[in-house]
């Protein structure tokens, strides 16, 4: 099946592509690939010249043009209406038509009679829109003999974005909505900038509000948007310092509906693209949708599987050595954890924060231990890091607060953060943890506003703190004449507990205490004698003593805030 321009010319045959505009049927097909498109019937070849694809409508009898790849929308094989499209796609010296794939396809090539044209097939799943995409890319690709999308793995990012640069002729990355480096292209002699390697090395595109305004005209724009290097600079301003080698990119949104999952940038050297690699880019965003879904699902599973197994270390059940295997550590070399809450209590971090929260904390905690693994647990992210000897308390400290600091400027994130005591090996992480936690929950009740610390900085209130979790369990610890002392306040609206925790507190100092509660020390000496007598405390026994004070700091706590509010209460 001849597709010359000359042979046109000669028949007097209206004017179809140029040759150079069009590819090859055959090369069409090794860039689709088998598992996207067969070939059910060629009784003309494979060998043949192909245009852009036509979506035929039964209903308007679409006008089908020359070297046209016919898509059967609505029209099954081995019907009717099927033949019909065959008989008339072969009178247009169409070069294909493209059913979905159904049992009548089998008979269908012993049915041709001399019609010459190709049918093709595509599995039933596949939508017609993504496979005009397919086709369109693919065309262009075989055309210009550059990388194409044949072979792709669904899901590989990494493949699609060198397909793309080799396509459209530029470095690509593929991003997510947050602005996340999700894959990048690799191929050589592609043009690169300093903000291409800060973006690739730190794995996120830098946040300035220039750049989320870029973003926002991307996801607004229903093509390819192009920006040059100045614009691109000003709007780096507040991102990597070098800004001064920046060149143009286009960009173009990854829909799923109405909902961008991503997008496509092209870094080139000219101004803009060219028509033709617009057109190629524009079709990459709708053939990358699949991919990008597929990347994120497997990304949601690894993730979870790498959670679960750092649950089982973190918790200390199940097989421990083997779960901290599978995520690269050794069992018997020092680890340390540090864990990230946000401030602002119940508020607490959505999905899409915890989600980057945790790639954050990766990034910064591998550029501090040789081994990382972190996880978002409920509204907590952990992060255990394994080192050669026991970390450094101090340098955990400044990458605690690190984090802090770039969670809240990237992220809009203000942070508690906390670091645990170093262990010795895996089975001790589990007790890390615990003290992690309890850190966090000095840090949530402190009136000082301590951001970060670590466990060895606030060890007297840890130990209370799992002391009070203990007399949960054990309520009698907190029995005794104190119980007496507090219903006797809540029922006469008395200071007693207040005016026993200023004593016990300034160690009987009685101008100190009364001080604390502003009022003359006669009348605090008053108030202690009253207390003495009401309630039969020996408060010269040590013993006691003890004991009412750890059993104020355990439950009456709320009792025992601000004094100086309460001094105008009746004793």
């Amino acid at each position: 099946m001849a597709r010359a321009t000359q042979d046109q010319h000669d028949r007097g045959d209206p004017p179809g592509p140029s040759a150079d505009e069009l590819s090859s049927l055959k090369g069409l097909l090794d860039n689709l690939g088998r598992d996207v498109i067969q070939v059910v019937a060629a009784r003309g070849g494979v060998d043949v010249l192909v245009g852009e694809p036509v979506i035929y409508d039964p209903g308007e009898r679409t006008a089908i043009s020359r070297d046209a790849v016919v898509l059967a929308v609505g029209v099954r094989a081995g019907t009717a209406e099927g033949d019909r499209l065959i008989a008339a796609a072969a009178q247009g010296g169409a070069a294909a038509v493209v059913f979905k794939t159904t049992p009548e396809l089998a008979d269908l090539a012993r049915d041709l009679g001399s019609h010459d044209v190709a049918v093709l097939a595509v599995p039933e799943e596949m939508t017609w829109t993504q496979l005009h995409a397919l086709l369109n890319l693919g065309r262009f690709a075989a055309a210009t003999g550059d990388a194409s999308i044949a072979g792709v793995p669904l899901g590989d990012l990494f493949a699609l974005a060198n397909a793309i640069a080799g396509v459209v002729g530029g470095a690509v990355t593929v991003e997510d909505p947050v602005r996340r480096v999700l894959a990048y292209s690799t191929l050589g002699d592609q043009p690169i900038d300093a903000a291409r390697r800060g973006s690739i090395l730190g794995r996120q595109v830098p946040d300035s509000p220039g750049m989320r305004t870029l973003y926002r005209q991307v996801l607004a724009t229903p093509g390819v948007m192009t920006v040059d290097g100045a614009t691109l600079r000003e709007m780096l301003e507040g991102g990597p310092s070098e800004v001064d080698d920046v060149k143009s990119r286009s960009a173009v949104a990854i829909r799923a509906g109405s909902h961008m999952i991503g997008s496509i940038w092209v870094i080139h050297d000219a101004d803009r693209l060219d028509e033709e690699s617009e057109h190629a880019l524009a079709e990459a965003a709708r053939i990358a949708v699949p991919h990008v879904i597929q990347a994120r699902a497997a990304r949601d599973v690894e993730r979870r599987l790498r959670a679960e197994m750092l649950l089982t270390v973190l918790e200390g059940r199940g097989s421990v050595d083997e779960a901290a295997a599978r995520l690269g550590f050794a069992a018997s070399t020092p680890f340390a954890i540090i864990a990230f809450e946000a401030a602002n209590g119940e508020a607490g971090i959505d999905e899409l924060q915890r989600e980057r929260l945790v790639d954050l904390v990766v990034v910064h905690c591998e550029a501090t231990s040789r081994q990382t693994s972190a996880v978002a647990l409920g509204q907590i992210v952990y992060a255990l890091l394994q080192g050669e000897t026991l970390l450094d308390q101090r340098a955990l400290l400044r990458l605690a607060q690190q984090v802090q600091e770039h969670a809240e400027t990237r992220l809009g994130l203000e942070l508690l953060g906390a670091v645990g005591p170093a262990v010795e090996g895996i089975r001790e992480v589990a007790r890390a943890r615990r003290d992690v936690e309890r850190v966090l929950g000095v840090l949530r009740a402190d009136a000082g506003g301590r951001t970060v610390a670590s466990a060895d900085q606030v060890r007297s209130e840890v130990i209370l703190h799992e002391l009070k979790e203990l007399s949960l369990d054990h309520p009698s610890l907190t029995r005794g004449k104190l119980e007496r002392v507090l219903a006797h306040d809540a029922q006469h609206n008395a200071t007693y507990v207040l005016t026993l925790r200023a004593y016990l507190d300034c160690f009987g100092d009685v101008p100190r205490a009364a001080e604390r509660l502003s009022v003359h020390p006669n009348t605090f000496r008053y108030r202690m004698r009253r207390l003495v007598e009401l309630f039969d405390l020996d408060l010269d026994d040590a013993d006691e003593r003890m004991v009412l004070e750890l059993q104020l700091r355990l439950i009456a706590d709320g009792a025992a805030t601000r004094p100086g509010d309460t001094s105008r209460r009746r004793s």
